[in-house]
């Protein structure tokens, strides 16, 4: 057990949002309505998982998912970089302090201006979410 965390985007696809260029995807001979991209994965990150659940759900960490939009993402890209994440402790959550080199290196930040990135990409039809589990 331990706190594993994930940052997901989604695309729905809908034939009313495509273009010319764009094809509904099929799979096993069925429309794909939304397909689920893996954006950023933590394992025991607790000070990350801290200032995300604090700053973006009232404190109320469930294991819910955490929709996050363009700004946020910045945000919390900033607040890594700045050395803003709060201390955090929770049963199995594991401490953070092995994730100062990629602080460092920019490599959450880098992760999260990605799914920022991500968004950009298309209107409405692209959504980033974060959601912990232990």
């Amino acid at each position: 057990m331990g706190l594993d965390m994930y940052l997901h985007g989604s695309k729905f696809h809908t034939s009313l949002v495509a273009d010319e260029t764009t094809e509904q995807p099929y799979l096993d001979g069925k429309k794909v309505k939304t397909s689920i991209v893996d954006l950023g994965y933590w394992r025991k990150h607790p000070n990350l998982h801290g200032y995300i659940v604090e700053t973006f759900a009232s404190g109320l960490d469930e294991c819910q998912e955490i929709p996050l939009n363009e700004k946020q993402l910045e945000q919390i890209a900033q607040a890594i970089e700045d050395r803003k994440l709060p201390h955090t402790e929770g049963f199995f959550f594991g401490q953070s302090e092995w994730h100062e080199e990629e602080v460092e290196t920019s490599v959450d930040a880098k992760t999260f201006r990605e799914a920022k990135d991500f968004l950009r990409k298309s209107d409405w039809t692209r959504s980033v979410y974060y959601r912990a589990s232990w």
